[in-house]
């Protein structure tokens, strides 16, 4: 199965400045190219309008003959771009694909140019251009680029490979069963994943509130454990972040909630420091102090991120490790996000991230996970006769059948109804 690693970096002030010219280079690269997306594709749009089908001789955008344009010209036109690996322009190209197939195929909003400081930084590394060490990464022309800045001619060959590594802060978790040696630390032993084989297959290098982070994509081999018995249903709520049928809860830290006056305050530190406009080019330029409270902030929001990710994935794991079939429910998150009163408490129990992963991590154990549609009446059914209300508003947190007098709490009734679908849809399964 194919699985990822991500690990923290901890770059030199020198590496961080070729990290940040590389993620700068793939940014550019990626507007060049959906900006000649969109001429090319008027270019063609009015061929197709005005021109015989005969006399025609434009075709219609792709990524691949893009790669091929700009390669033939960025020697001449952008030099700069060489001073990075070749996987950034690649990549970039690679993401502009994907963006588009990702809008047509009605997945996403049609692909917007990247603005630096406010999209995601980052670059791809070929499973051939990068190789993964004990507690290092070595990357392709950073040592090169360092050695350039330090306009050093002595001893280059020497150096090239200790400034082009980058200390990782924990090893790969997935060992070769032939390679595995047994750590002292207890922590670390306990996080080794021990298969038969494992391939890199690539490496995505990312910044995230000012520290790097590197993902390391592999396809490994590993037998799967037994399939745990039971069948369960699980209900996710605000009350609540989740409510397991065998009568296991998860409850909702609300860290975004417990964090909020922290944050708030950061926030109007930052908006109290110096930006001006430069008449010239209308850009907003940035103080330096700027830039140190906007790391604030993003390491704040950081902070309850990590929180929130730290709960739900010993969760999930838990029921993955147990649970042989789990019926979830499709939720209408954008929906339920459109509602004023209750969009924060949505955005900070995120109920499609703790879904997310208990579909991945139910997969890799060898279990069943049977989704329901969004008009399933988990929580309008009663568990015991079948009965169906007509509404069930979110005010009342007890249910109480008016048929077989049944009560019981919403969020235990709901998760009850969806084990008996997951019941249902494994039995037709293995019919």
């Amino acid at each position: 199965m194919n699985t990822a690693h991500r690990i923290r970096m901890n770059p030199t002030p020198e590496q961080v400045e070729y990290l940040k010219r590389a993620c700068g280079t793939r940014r550019f690269v990626y507007n060049w190219g959906r900006e000649q997306w969109e001429k090319q594709y008027q270019a063609y749009k009015r061929e197709q309008e005005t021109t015989p089908q005969a006399q025609r001789v434009l075709k219609a955008p792709n990524a691949f003959a893009l790669k091929k344009q700009f390669n033939a010209m960025r020697h001449d036109a952008y030099p700069w771009t060489g001073e990075v690996t070749k996987c950034v322009v690649e990549g970039a190209f690679d993401d502009l694909k994907n963006a588009y197939a990702n809008f047509f195929a009605g997945r996403a909003a049609y692909p917007r140019f990247k603005k630096k400081g406010k999209s995601r930084e980052s670059f791809y590394l070929s499973n051939d251009k990068c190789t993964v060490g004990s507690h290092w990464i070595s990357i392709p022309g950073l040592g090169r680029f360092i050695l350039d800045q330090r306009h050093t001619t002595k001893d280059r060959g020497k150096l090239l490979r200790s400034l082009g590594t980058v200390n990782l802060a924990e090893k790969l978790r997935f060992v070769e069963a032939g390679k595995a040696t047994t750590p002292t630390n207890k922590r670390t032993r306990r996080k080794q994943v021990h298969c038969a084989s494992r391939k890199i297959l690539g490496a995505t290098v990312s910044c995230e509130a000012g520290q790097w982070y590197v993902s390391i994509q592999l396809e490994i081999q590993k037998e799967r454990p037994p399939t745990p018995v039971p069948v369960v249903g699980v209900d996710v709520g605000l009350t609540h972040a989740a409510v397991v049928s065998d009568g296991r809860r998860l409850q909702n830290h609300r860290p975004l909630a417990s964090h909020l006056k922290k944050l708030g305050k950061l926030q109007r530190r930052l908006s109290k420091k110096q930006k001006t406009k430069d008449p010239k080019t209308r850009r907003t330029v940035f103080s330096k102090n700027y830039e140190k409270q906007r790391r604030k902030v993003a390491r704040e929001h950081q902070k309850i991120a990590n929180i929130r990710r730290d709960v739900q994935h010993k969760f999930t794991t838990e029921l993955a490790r147990t649970c042989g079939a789990i019926g979830i429910e499709d939720l209408n998150v954008v929906g339920m996000m459109a509602n004023r009163k209750l969009s924060r408490a949505v955005a900070d129990a995120a109920m499609g991230q703790l879904l997310q992963f208990l579909q991945t991590k139910v997969a890799d154990a060898g279990g069943d996970v049977f989704i329901a549609s969004r008009w399933f009446p988990s929580t309008k059914r009663c568990s015991c006769c079948g009965h169906v209300k007509k509404r069930m508003p979110l005010k009342h947190r007890i249910y109480v059948c008016q048929v077989c007098e049944l009560v019981i709490d919403r969020d235990r009734n709901a998760a009850y109804n969806l084990a008996w679908f997951a019941t249902d849809m494994l039995r037709q399964l293995h019919a």
